[in-house]
C-alpha cells in the first residue's frame, strides 16, 4: 500500500481505536476526558478527508472505510448510552439504518446530492456532546427526535436526487 494512501487510513482508524478509550473513559465518569476524546475523533474525520485529497489518495474504498469508522464510533456510543438506559433501542436501529442508507445510496450514484445526509454524522456527534454535557430527559428526547427528521429528509433527499439521475 503507498504511503500516501496508509495515512488517511491510519487517520480514520484512529476513530474506532477510540471507542474502547470512550467507553473506558465514560465508566469512570471522566466526561471531561470524553468530550476531548470527541473532539479528537471530530478533527481525524476532517483530517483524514483532506489528508486524502492533498496526498491525491482518494479512493471509493477510502471514502466508505471514512464513513464505516464513523458508523463504529457513533454507533458503540450511542451503544453504550443505550446500556445504560439513556436511549432506546429504535435509535441505534435508525442509525444502523442511516448508514446502510447511505452506503447504498453512495453506491448507486457517484455525485449524490444530499444537503442533510451529510451533515447526519455530525448531528449524532452533536447529540453525543449534548448528551454528555446535559444528560436530562429534555436532551434524551430532543437527540431522538431530532435525529428522527434529520434522517426523513436525509431519505427524502437521497430519493430526489437518485429519481433525477434515472429520469436523465
Amino acid at each position: 500500500m503507498k504511503k500516501q494512501i496508509v495515512i488517511p487510513t491510519f487517520t480514520s482508524s484512529l476513530r474506532a481505536a477510540a471507542l474502547p478509550l470512550f467507553f473506558y473513559l465514560y465508566t469512570v465518569g471522566n466526561v471531561t476526558a470524553c468530550l476531548g476524546l470527541l473532539a479528537f475523533c471530530a478533527a481525524t474525520d476532517f483530517f483524514d478527508g483532506y489528508l486524502a485529497r492533498k496526498l491525491s489518495a482518494t479512493s471509493k474504498f477510502g471514502g466508505y472505510y471514512d464513513a464505516t469508522t464513523d458508523f463504529i464510533l457513533i454507533m458503540g456510543i450511542f451503544a453504550i448510552f443505550h446500556v445504560v438506559g439513556l436511549y432506546p433501542i429504535w435509535l441505534l436501529l435508525l442509525i444502523s439504518a442511516s448508514f446502510i442508507q447511505f452506503s447504498a445510496t453512495s453506491y448507486l450514484s457517484k455525485k449524490m446530492y444530499d444537503p442533510v445526509g451529510r451533515y447526519l454524522g455530525s448531528a449524532l456527534y452533536v447529540g453525543v456532546v449534548l448528551t454528555l454535557l446535559c444528560p436530562t430527559l429534555a436532551i434524551f428526547i430532543f437527540v431522538q427526535y431530532a435525529f428522527v427528521v434529520f434522517f426523513l429528509v436525509s431519505i427524502a433527499s437521497r430519493t430526489i436526487s437518485l429519481t433525477r439521475k434515472w429520469v436523465k
